[in-house]
C-alpha cells in the first residue's frame, strides 16, 4: 500500500523564522514562547476575570422582556393628570351711581338697554369688563372711561374733559354733540364717530390698532367719511432733534 503521511511539524518548526530571516526570528520566537507559557497556565490565566454568577446567566434570568427597568416608581413614570380648567368666574353685573359723582357700570353682558339719562357735569361714567353691551349717556358729563370691554358700543352727548378708551377689544364710540379730547390706548379695533361739533376733537393714541375715524360728509344727505389713524411712524433726526412722521402706504 501507499506509504504512511509524514509526521505533523512541531510547533517549534511552524513558527521558525517567522521573522522573516535570521535578524528578526529570534525575538519573534521568544513572543510567541511568552504566549504559550502563559496558555500552559491553565486555571490561572483566567484568575483575574470577573465570574458569572447563576443568576446572572440568561437562562436563569427573571426579566427576559429586553425592557430597561425605571429607576423611577410607576406612579411618578405616569404624566400627571392635567386638571380640567377652572371655568370662568363669572361676576355680578352691577349699574349704579356712587357717592352721586360716578357712574359705575360692571361686568355687563348682552344688555342692550343701559342708559344714563339724570347726570350732570360734575359727574364721571367708568364702564368697565362689559362685552355686547350698549351704553348711552343721555346729558353732559364731566369724562368717560372704557376699560376692559368688548365689542361694546358707546353713545354719549357732551364732554366736559375727555372720553378714554383703555384695554379694549372691537369697540365703538359716538359723540352726537362735543367731546374735547379723545384719548386710546392699548386697544384693538375701535371705530370713533364724531359730530359736526366734535371735528375739532383732539385724539391721542398709544399701542394700539385697527383705529378708524367717521366724520360727517359734506352735506346732511352725503355718506360719513372714513380715515384709518396711522399705526406705524417713522423717526429721523433733524436739525438736532428727532421728528416723527406717520408712515404712508401707498395703494400700488
Amino acid at each position: 500500500g501507499p506509504p504512511p503521511p509524514p509526521p505533523p511539524p512541531s510547533v517549534s518548526e511552524l513558527f521558525k523564522g517567522a521573522g522573516g530571516g535570521d535578524g528578526g526570528g529570534a525575538p519573534k520566537k521568544a513572543g510567541m514562547a511568552a504566549v504559550f507559557g502563559e496558555l500552559n497556565k491553565g486555571e490561572s490565566v483566567t484568575s483575574g476575570l470577573k465570574k458569572v454568577t447563576d443568576d446572572m446567566k440568561s437562562k436563569n434570568r427573571t426579566d427576559k422582556s429586553g425592557a430597561v427597568p425605571s429607576s423611577v416608581g410607576s406612579s411618578a413614570a405616569k404624566p400627571a393628570a392635567s386638571k380640567a380648567a377652572a371655568p370662568a368666574k363669572v361676576l355680578p353685573p352691577k349699574f349704579a351711581l356712587e357717592q352721586n359723582r360716578k357712574w359705575v357700570i360692571e361686568h355687563q353682558v348682552d344688555n342692550k338697554d343701559l342708559s344714563i339719562d339724570d347726570c350732570n357735569p360734575k359727574q364721571t361714567v367708568y364702564i368697565y369688563g362689559c362685552k355686547n353691551s350698549l351704553v348711552k349717556v343721555n346729558g353732559k358729563v364731566n369724562a368717560i372711561t372704557m376699560d376692559k370691554c368688548q365689542r361694546v358700543a358707546l353713545v354719549f352727548q357732551e364732554i366736559v374733559a375727555s372720553v378714554e378708551i383703555v384695554n379694549c377689544t372691537s369697540v365703538e364710540m359716538q359723540a352726537t354733540a362735543f367731546v374735547p379730547t379723545i384719548a386710546i390706548d392699548n386697544t384693538n379695533g375701535c371705530q370713533v364717530y364724531l359730530s359736526k361739533d366734535s371735528l375739532e376733537a383732539s385724539i391721542t393714541t398709544a399701542k394700539s390698532s385697527e383705529l378708524n375715524v367717521l366724520v360727517p360728509g359734506a352735506t346732511e344727505n352725503d355718506d360719513m367719511v372714513e380715515s384709518a389713524l396711522p399705526e406705524q411712524f417713522q423717526s429721523s433726526f433733524k436739525d438736532g432733534k428727532w421728528v416723527t412722521v406717520p408712515v404712508e402706504h401707498s395703494a400700488g
